[in-house]
């Protein structure tokens, strides 16, 4: 296994089955103290009902919380299938060695004093990291907080959390193990459990990727949850999440990724590398991967819970049921802000609702069955309302009224999830009064219940997405006929010069060579070549200045349009010249203008790289033209694409609506774009050399009509 960049996980899942599910466990660094964290994991494994051996190994104690200790790792009776070590930095290798020699695989290290401490700590976790990888070891942390597997055949707290969580679910894999603990806590509050629950620390060995296939594989866990400061690999992370969240086993994950910072961006040539800041890589990554991302602890538990029934509805068709007008009305607001679609009823179950409801209730979408229903009301309306076809979830809100009887209500709301083959998730507003009806649906039936419709309806949302995800299909690449050759020897021309921005007249070269089309230009050195092109062309033509060290053209004067005769051509080039001279200096490299065929108005859209130092090419898509960082519309995707990526990519930027049509404009070419996006993908992933590219704009006409380079920026790195 490798945490470097590039390089995927290739661990077994099973390969962590003694880390989550161990027939004994060594604790060194074991402690007497109270309050110390060898005491803690002893304790926690104790009173967690460890079903294993507990072999605690401290030089100086015989006993600890009653069970013999042995002096070292060689005085154990047997190896121990897990060892966690709670003990000083200095001596973690050596210990992970002994331990390695008796015949031990698997490692917890709580222990803190390595790379987040640099100097000599980093140093240890090169050194641990090596021996991990001579020896064939899985090493979690070091510098974090343990790990919890409460599966009743093992039920293991092998951390220094206050205590064990509940079982449930969800999975929890985290790089913070503070936020580890205050995770516990909260979860606790708000009634929920955990399969496995993993703090990572640094990432020696172990890393998320790991993680992930381990709890992908673990019949227990329904949902993934995780909090990452940072990813070990972008293309492998997508790979193993694709495969985690997508088909028919799927299942989701949600995450928080930290650091929404656009220093990373600081320093970009390019339109897209200025746009390209740390929190659009992980955006994304996340998307590719099918990964729904999270902004904070409270929002994580709000939708992971909806996750907690395994089914998933089969559209967007969302009914309302509930006894007070209020609460419907909000729930109907959050059902269209969220992208849900508020269910149309069939005429049989208007019929069915008229005969059972009450006058002054409502028989449409969302249903009221008024204040003073009980539970047989909600059982007539549930019933209606779960065998209509077009009816895809339901919510059902319940308000606590005077005559309202909480716990048959929810007897029924129960029972109706178990016999309708439809999600229905309930909605119980208050604390106090409908606690029983809470309590009866947890307990009983497993369902989750929420406080506020607003929120119940953001996660039936998510979950919405999530399934439409699952169902679709993820094509593979397409490949384009291409010279790549010629594209090889054109960069090393450049690169041999002492040039790493291609002007724009070689730019076009590159993408004339991978099928793009790009629009007739020819690079003229004077004033006469330059009417000259245009005439053999064809008027009107664009004169734009050609030069190594001319980023932004327009902004120096470097761009006319619509020249219509040869006078024009010769006056707009002596124009030209003049400005951008005195505006970049006299000694300005110029290497003459490019003559370009003026091309009849499109809509103008930009496709970009930026080329990661960690996770590799990041493509854009957006609106074009000026705009584009003053909007700043765009979609990232990692390259390699597959078909459907790009498609996607070009659906999700706001302004879509504008490349459909609107006000009786035809719709645009998005076959084409998608196409340019692939063309781009392979373009890019062929040639590591590409740092950062803009094609600006790229002109996308009616459909069936195409889509025309017409400006392009290429700037070259070096081989990697």
């Amino acid at each position: 296994m490798s945490d470097q960049p590039g390089l995927p996980a290739d661990r077994p899942s099973a390969d962590l089955e003694r880390l989550f599910a161990p027939r004994s466990i060594a604790v060194l660094g074991a402690s007497r103290s109270p309050g110390t964290v060898g005491n803690a994991v002893v304790r926690n494994l104790i009173l967690g009902g460890y079903t294993g051996v507990i072999q605690p190994v401290n030089p100086n104690a015989a006993a600890i919380l009653g069970i013999r200790c042995a002096p070292n790792i060689a005085a154990l009776p047997e190896p121990p299938d897990l060892v966690v070590i709670v003990l000083p930095a200095a001596i973690v290798e050596q210990s992970v060695a002994e331990c390695a020699d008796r015949g031990t695989r698997h490692f917890v290290v709580i222990s803190a004093g390595f790379k987040e401490t640099g100097g000599e700590g980093a140093q240890r976790e090169q050194r641990l990291r090596e021996l991990a990888r001579r020896r064939g070891l899985s090493i979690l942390g070091p510098n974090c907080l343990g790990v919890i597997n409460t599966d009743a055949h093992v039920c293991m707290n092998a951390s220094f959390a206050r205590e064990m969580p509940r079982a449930g679910g969800l999975g929890l894999i985290s790089q913070s193990g503070a936020l580890c603990t205050a995770i516990l806590d909260y979860a606790k509050g708000r009634g929920f459990g955990f399969s496995r629950f993993v703090s990572f620390g640094n990432k020696v060995d172990i890393s998320e990727i790991d993680l992930l296939r381990a709890l992908a594989s673990d019949p227990q866990t329904r949902a993934i949850l995780m909090y990452v400061e940072e990813l070990s690999s972008g293309p492998a992370f997508v790979e193993t999440a694709q495969a985690i969240t997508h088909g028919a086993n799927a299942k989701p994950i949600l995450a928080i990724k930290t650091g929404r910072t656009p220093q990373g961006a600081a320093a970009a040539a390019s339109h897209t590398g200025s746009l390209a800041g740390s929190d659009e890589v992980y955006d994304a990554i996340m998307t590719q991967a099918g990964v729904v991302r999270i902004e904070s602890v409270e929002e994580l538990f709000d939708v992971a819970q909806v996750f907690i029934d395994p089914m998933l509805p089969k559209g967007r068709r969302t009914a309302i049921v509930t006894n007070a007008g209020g609460p419907g009305i909000m729930a109907t607001d959050a059902c269209i802000r969220h992208g849900l679609q508020l269910a149309k009823f069939q005429e049989y179950t208007t019929k069915s609702l008229k005969f059972q409801m009450p006058p002054t209730g409502s028989i449409r979408n969302p249903v009221d069955v008024i204040g003073d229903a009980k539970h047989d009301r909600y059982r007539a309306a549930l019933d209606a309302v779960t065998s209509d076809e077009g009816v895809d979830q339901i919510l059902v809100i319940v308000t606590p009224q005077t005559m309202t009887d909480v716990i048959e209500i929810a007897q029924v709301i129960g029972e109706t999830r178990e016999f309708c083959g439809k999600p229905v998730l309930p909605c119980l507003m208050g604390m106090a009064d409908v606690s029983p009806g809470v309590e009866l649906l947890q307990s009983k039936f497993g369902m989750s219940t929420y406080t506020f419709p607003e929120n119940a309806m953001r996660a039936m949302a998510v979950k919405c997405r999530f399934a439409e995800w699952t169902r679709a299909p993820l094509r593979e690449a397409r490949r384009f006929e291409a010279d790549r050759a010629a594209v090889e020897r054109l960069f090393d021309e450049e690169t041999a010069a002492g040039r790493h921005q291609l002007v724009e007249a070689r730019a076009l070269e590159v993408f004339r060579a991978y099928g793009f089309t790009v629009a007739p230009s020819e690079l003229a050195r004077t004033a006469d070549e330059a009417a000259a092109a245009a005439e053999k062309m064809g008027f009107p033509v664009v004169m734009k200045i050609s030069g190594p060290t001319i980023l932004h053209k327009t902004d120096v004067g470097g761009v006319k349009l619509n020249l219509r005769d040869a006078g024009a051509v010769r006056d707009a080039y002596a124009g030209m010249i003049e400005s951008v001279r005195e505006k970049m200096g006299a000694d300005v490299d110029i290497w003459g203008v490019l003559i370009q065929k003026m091309l009849p108005p499109g809509k103008e859209t930009i496709l970009g790289v930026t080329r990661d130092e960690k996770f590799g090419p990041l493509l854009m898509f957006g609106l074009g033209g000026i705009y584009t960082e003053a909007l700043r519309d765009v979609s990232f995707r990692l390259a390699p694409l597959r078909e459907n990526v790009a498609t996607e990519m070009v659906r999700s930027i706001r302004s879509y609506k504008l490349l459909e049509g609107v006000r009786g404009e035809p719709p645009s070419d998005l076959a084409a774009v998608a196409e340019s996006l692939l063309r781009l993908s392979q373009l890019v992933t062929q040639h590591p050399r590409i740092r950062e590219l803009d094609v600006n704009p790229l002109l996308v006409y009616a459909k069936g009509k195409g889509a025309v380079v017409a400006d392009a920026r290429i700037i070259l790195g070096t081989a990697e």
